[in-house]
């Protein structure tokens, strides 16, 4: 993938991160997850099991989205010193 697709990806995800939407519907989901555990009976360590992997999965999820964003910006900054060494290149010749 090139640099300017990593950015193109890193804004379309801080929109989606930022999307009012979004965040509302992940809240509501986090909310139901810790109200799950909280209200779980102990001795039930199926369920127990599953509201845990459920929090881990909508974590991994997050951070995936979160790790699109910096990649973008680690490729702005590859664009920019492509981009310098390019004008050097020209003013050398």
């Amino acid at each position: 993938m090139t640099p300017e697709d990593r950015k193109f990806r890193a804004t379309d995800a801080r929109q989606l991160l930022e999307n009012k939407l979004f965040v509302e519907a992940w809240t509501a989901v986090e909310k139901h997850l810790i109200n799950s555990a909280l209200s779980c009976d102990p001795d039930n360590k199926d369920k127990a099991h599953r509201i845990v992997i459920s929090q881990q999965l909508l974590a991994a999820v997050k951070r995936e989205i979160t790790r699109v964003v910096q990649d973008g910006e680690v490729a702005e900054v590859q664009i920019q010193e492509l981009e310098k060494r390019n004008k050097l290149a020209f003013f050398r010749r």
